[in-house]
């Protein structure tokens, strides 16, 4: 029952998130929204921006890994992008409200994933510290993110497809 009031509750932020701005939305709309009462909201968060860390954390992640982790790095970045496209208001939006904090700790963990994924297959060829490999995935952590953040802060014009392709280039 928690995660599907949980759920409930995600979506109708995002309903919300249709008609009017992040700033302009109350607990009370959500729960309006889900025909449940404020007590049940705060039993699952602690406030609005608790939801959407919950949003962020649970909905996108699990859009991202579906079914399985994916195959190649390429993959992974290819279903951020889509999690974004498909939810380009709420990511708009909260990106807006929040000055990017809970997108960009979301890109990060997902693009360190990525990227260890690559060093670790990549790395049977030769030998790197631990201390290297978390530099070297740091880095390309922080690089997609900020190509990630430009591109959202940009109005999301660029084609995905085409940033993958310079990506795989450059890797």
């Amino acid at each position: 029952m928690t995660k599907m009031t949980r759920t409930a509750l995600a979506a109708a932020l995002k309903k919300l998130l249709e008609k009017k701005p992040l700033s302009k939305i109350t607990v009370t709309d959500i729960t309006r929204e889900c025909e449940i009462n404020r007590h049940t909201f705060y039993y699952h968060f602690r406030d609005i921006y608790d939801l959407i860390e919950w949003i962020y954390v649970n909905e996108a992640e699990q859009y991202i890994i579906g079914d399985g982790a994916p195959v190649t790095w390429q993959e992974g970045l290819r279903r951020l992008f889509q999690y974004i496209l498909e939810n380009e208001k709420f990511v708009v939006e909260t990106y807006m409200f929040f000055q990017k904090d809970n997108l960009l700790q979301f890109v990060h963990k997902h693009a360190a994933l990525l990227v260890n994924h690559i060093v670790e297959r990549e790395k049977a060829d030769f030998v790197i510290s631990q201390e290297k490999q978390k530099f070297a995935v740091d880095f390309y952590a922080y690089a997609l993110e900020g190509i990630i953040y430009a591109w959202v802060k940009n109005g999301m014009k660029q084609d995905p497809e085409e940033i993958i392709r310079m990506l795989s280039a450059m890797i």
